[in-house]
């Protein structure tokens, strides 16, 4: 059985003009040093993307666990996500040690329901 639950390469933003057309005409959310920027991509599925600056969080390492605690959270409540949308996770500030799962879960969720991605 194949789980529900993962991260396939179609659901990835990698293109620095798809971030930019996201940027231009999205709507975005901000809570807590993070912005959501959702935009509708006419197809059938979300898109996740990141944007988390060498400026604002210094160690690769850091940025690159930020990624994946988000990435998890989305990967876990993506069957509650409405489809077809486009969304951008951008961190403006490093949260530092303190950055938890349950802390990113509870941001992502909270940023979701604002940005009415969340029934």
């Amino acid at each position: 059985m194949i789980s529900d639950e993962t991260f396939s390469k179609k659901e990835h933003i990698l293109k620095s003009k798809e971030f930019g057309k996201i940027y231009k005409k999205g709507m975005s959310r901000k809570l807590e040093g993070v912005v959501l920027c959702v935009l509708q991509n006419g197809l059938l599925h979300n898109r996740l993307g990141f944007s988390i600056g060498s400026k604002n969080v210094r160690l690769a390492s850091s940025r690159n666990r930020i990624k994946r605690l988000f990435r998890e959270a989305y990967r876990k409540h993506k069957s509650i996500l409405e489809s077809g949308y486009d969304i951008v996770i951008i961190v403006r500030r490093d949260p530092g040690k303190t950055l938890s799962y349950d802390f990113a879960k509870s941001i992502f969720l909270k940023l979701s329901k604002d940005a009415r991605l969340i029934a």
